[in-house]
């Protein structure tokens, strides 16, 4: 049976975290640069799943989640709620890992547990693009497939049934075959904005993509 594309619940949490983890490398897996292989996901896919204004789909293959889009309608709502129901407990279960001396930390662990203590908020050159954002990961096996293609088309059109006229998204700008697959579909670099966030219109997707 061919994979289907379906709405992302909350029984997804851990194929959706290892997704991140197999990811979270440029494109590559991370799972050899964490000691704490969780803290990909619990910064960019698990908020999905439980804060306000969130919308996600997956890619099931015969019952096994094999990628995922994930996002949010009004990134400014979503940080306030990440911020009083998120963080918080995160903050408080891996900051002290950063003060023990016995803590078997990696190079990549730290950096995602100064990430949760010090979450970034979008900047205003996202925000004047548009309210949106999204997440893309997909496995190895089942990429360069159309499955991509087609899990931003399920998310264009969601954006759009619900009034959102563009959407941007960060990327690691050393991953080049990611740049040149969202270039492809219309990604565009924002103006002002930092090295790897792009953006798109409904309209230019339409236009350009479909």
């Amino acid at each position: 049976m061919a994979p289907i594309i379906r709405p992302a619940t909350k029984a997804d949490e851990s194929a959706l975290s290892n997704i991140c983890l197999l990811t979270a490398n440029a494109g590559t897996s991370a799972k050899h640069l964490h000691s704490h292989p969780a803290l990909p996901g619990l910064i960019y896919a698990l908020p999905y799943l439980n804060l306000e204004s969130t919308w996600g789909f997956v890619l099931d293959d015969d019952g096994e989640v094999v990628g995922y889009i994930l996002g949010a309608f009004d990134t400014r709502k979503f940080e306030e709620s990440a911020e009083a129901g998120w963080w918080p407990s995160l903050k408080a279960q891996y900051r002290p890992l950063l003060e023990g001396s016995d803590a078997a930390l990696t190079a990549a662990d730290r950096t995602y547990i100064n990430t949760i203590i010090s979450i970034p908020r979008a900047s205003d050159a996202m925000m004047a693009f548009a309210p949106a954002h999204l997440h893309i990961d997909i496995l190895p096996s089942h990429q360069r497939q159309g499955w991509g293609r087609k899990l931003i088309a399920r998310a264009m059109d969601n954006l759009k049934e619900n009034g959102v006229k563009s959407v941007w998204l960060g990327m690691d700008p050393k991953n080049t075959e990611a740049a040149a697959f969202y270039g492809q579909l219309g990604f565009k670099k924002l103006e002002g904005a930092e090295d790897g966030i792009l953006g798109i219109t409904v309209q230019e997707w339409e236009e350009y993509a479909v």
